[in-house]
């Protein structure tokens, strides 16, 4: 099959490991830097100001990363993982089990631990994210109510990254899904979501993966929309060019939910 014909997130071809190892493994590249290193800086410095708190968080993030975690679980006593693919949700549950020939994040949680001060204890930092985490759950963006029969409780923190542009095909999708998330927010609780800002695709092997192309003001609207309001913004241009992935920018956005809609 030809690597120019686009795919999509849900499709089978997605190499869930492949994916993670290209974006965000072990080797050091600008794309590492930007796209796993600068996210877990900026929830670290977030979390550690104190201004979004709590015990339960959600995290939907890409692909089988769950780096965001070893952050996390260090202010949230309960992690609640959301997936959309059913290989990566595989790849996530081989993780948490340490199961052999899972894959092998230790890195990321190496530059956690350098981010709170600690030369060593990166598989303490693993297994406290591990335990941490009380649930993996399909997030079936197919169907009308995505997590089925399973109730979630009300986060104090909705953390996504890099999700939204992967499933949503188009800009009223990507309102109407976060929608659905944000009715798992508590009010007062807060948001936080990271973005590739203006990305049309990403390679995973021989595949080329649609993604849905958005900017700064589809955010804005979106998140508007589901209830919230905007506490912050960032947006750092990407210094990584490459075949591989054409996103320009990363968003960082931390909003409040003020509202039920």
């Amino acid at each position: 099959m030809s690597g120019t014909e686009q795919k999509y997130y849900l499709d089978e071809e997605l190499d869930a490991c492949l994916h993670f190892n290209m974006y965000f493994g072990a080797d050091k590249t600008i794309a590492k830097k930007e796209l796993l290193e600068d996210p877990l800086s900026f929830l670290y410095k977030l979390f550690s100001s104190g201004s979004v708190k709590g015990e339960t968080l959600i995290n939907i993030s890409i692909g089988a990363d769950v780096s965001k975690n070893f952050v996390a679980a260090d202010f949230f006593k309960n992690i609640i993982l959301l997936e959309s693919s059913d290989c990566c949700m595989k790849a996530i549950e081989s993780w948490i089990r340490n199961e052999p020939g899972a894959e092998d994040q230790s890195h990321a949680a190496e530059f956690v631990c350098s981010l709170i001060g600690q030369s060593t204890g990166y598989k303490e930092q693993e297994e406290k994210a591990r335990r941490a985490i009380k649930q993996v759950v399909k997030w079936d963006i197919t169907k009308e109510n995505p997590l089925g029969a399973v109730v979630l409780p009300q986060a104090d923190c909705i953390v996504i990254v890099y999700h939204l542009e992967a499933i949503c095909k188009d800009n009223d999708m990507y309102i109407n899904v976060l929608k659905k998330l944000l009715s798992h927010l508590k009010i007062g609780g807060h948001l936080v979501m990271m973005a590739g800002i203006n990305m049309s695709y990403y390679m995973v092997g021989q595949y080329k993966f649609a993604a849905l192309n958005h900017n700064e003001e589809l955010m804005q609207k979106a998140v508007t929309e589901a209830g919230c309001t905007v506490v912050s913004t960032e947006t750092h241009r990407g210094k990584f060019k490459s075949p591989l992935i054409d996103y320009e920018s990363v968003a960082y956005f931390v909003c409040r939910k003020d509202r039920v809609v």
